[in-house]
């Protein structure tokens, strides 16, 4: 047995849109219960948003029959509060069993000692709402909003913050290492599958590229020789990326000359658009 929402007053608990909220604080929880009041004094939005969630939770039983179980206002004052607040479903239990305003929202008295909640019963009620339903409460919720504050959404506020990261530095030098590395590698397997020379000396190669790229990054730590030290390190990178380049265009041009006097026009495209991958630029 479900019941929408808790119609008959308690001497214990204040009704739901007179639950008093200490506007004041600046914790998340404070602007939710507070929109979920807003609702809830709008009977036409309140009833619509509970019925979505009633055909998800007794899409096939009746509502009247049963053993008790969490109201569809409950579940959406839950579901709110744990998507609101990114709340785990065991924070979530220990707010519902706590937190006095929270019980008071969902129609729970001071007096009431009776109503448990355990984290699996939370999840099995809020499992039940499917992504669909949630989508169109969200589509009222903002619906409602801006009703309220027709020019709210003329202005929007954004705030950024650090974030931690594990990227390595310096940066560009393991970028440049990364894509002459994948460069080489694929121009090393085309010439030995068409059988041309030039690139029997690619690992010897990858481990030239390997040693710049360290000796960048042990110049980049030894901050005491001055802000030019990185100079040297990354004219032998860009001058070893541009001789692999140019012989990996060279290759490229001498398979699409060879696949144009056999009449291949397959190979010339796929040739092609492997090497812009590569980084490459055909001429």
């Amino acid at each position: 047995m479900r019941l929408a929402f808790p119609e008959q007053p308690r001497l214990d608990c204040p009704p739901v849109d007179a639950v008093p909220l200490n506007l004041n604080c600046r914790d998340e929880i404070i602007p939710i219960l507070r929109a979920l009041q807003h609702v809830y004094a709008r009977t036409g939005w309140r009833d619509e948003l509970l019925q979505l969630i009633g055909k998800d939770v007794n899409p096939d039983s009746s509502a009247d029959r049963g053993r008790e179980g969490l109201s569809y206002w409950a579940i959406l004052v839950l579901a709110a509060v744990r998507l609101g607040c990114n709340f785990d479903y065991d924070k979530l239990q220990d707010l519902a069993e706590q937190h006095r305003r929270l019980r008071q929202m969902m129609g729970i008295g001071d007096w009431d000692e009776q109503t448990e909640f355990d984290w699996r019963r939370i999840r099995d009620n809020l499992c039940l709402v499917r992504p669909p339903t949630l989508e169109k409460i969200n589509q009222l919720i903002v619906a409602a909003g801006h009703e309220l504050a027709p020019t709210a959404i003329e202005a929007v506020r954004g705030d950024t913050f650090v974030v931690e990261t594990n990227i390595h530095y310096p940066t560009e030098s393991t970028l440049i290492e990364d894509g002459l590395g994948e460069v080489v590698t694929r121009a090393a397997a085309l010439a030995t599958a068409h059988g041309l020379l030039g690139w029997r000396q690619h690992e010897h190669l990858l481990q030239n590229l390997k040693e710049i790229v360290r000796q960048i990054g042990r110049t980049a730590r030894a901050k005491s020789q001055g802000a030019d030290r990185l100079k040297p390190g990354y004219q032998r990178l860009l001058t070893l990326a541009e001789d692999l380049l140019q012989r990996a265009r060279a290759l490229l041009r001498t398979l699409r000359f060879r696949a144009k006097g056999e009449g291949i026009d397959w190979l010339g495209e796929g040739l092609t658009g492997r090497a812009r991958s590569c980084g490459i630029i055909c001429s």
